[in-house]
């Protein structure tokens, strides 16, 4: 986790204040493990949640981080994987799951935990590459 804040910090504050204008996220969660809440959201809720944030037209504006090209995909980056930055985000305002929370807390969290990583985009060729060299 990088201590500096990353190039879409900005981004990500105006998009966590949409959050909290929002109507959405009232759903109260309780007595759920952290291993259950990331297993049941982060393929779901949570992906859905970073395709709305970081929009194609958003995307659009960036060059690939390895090679320049047009960028198409959101990478997190290894080590900080979206199921990685979920569990921060709940250790951070969630730490007693006996006690309620409401969803949106939890989404603002997640939304801030990228503001310290090497979140960026890449092309599809660079983003298919550095999936291959990890995960093989």
């Amino acid at each position: 986790m990088m201590s500096e804040l990353n190039i879409h910090s900005a981004y990500i504050d105006k998009r966590i204040n949409n959050v909290n204008k929002s109507n959405k996220w009232n759903s109260k969660i309780v007595d759920t493990s952290h291993e259950d809440f990331i297993k049941d959201y982060a393929s779901n809720v949570f992906t859905n949640l970073v395709r709305d944030t970081f929009t194609r037209t958003y995307i659009r504006k960036f060059s690939c981080s390895d090679c320049g090209g047009t960028s198409t995909e959101r990478c997190h980056g290894i080590g900080e994987e979206r199921p990685l930055l979920i569990k921060r985000a709940l250790e951070k305002v969630w730490p007693d799951t006996s006690k309620p929370i409401i969803m949106r807390e939890i989404i603002i969290a997640f939304l801030e935990e990228h503001k310290y990583t090497k979140f960026t985009f890449k092309c599809h060729s660079c983003h298919v590459n550095e999936k291959k060299r990890v995960y093989s």
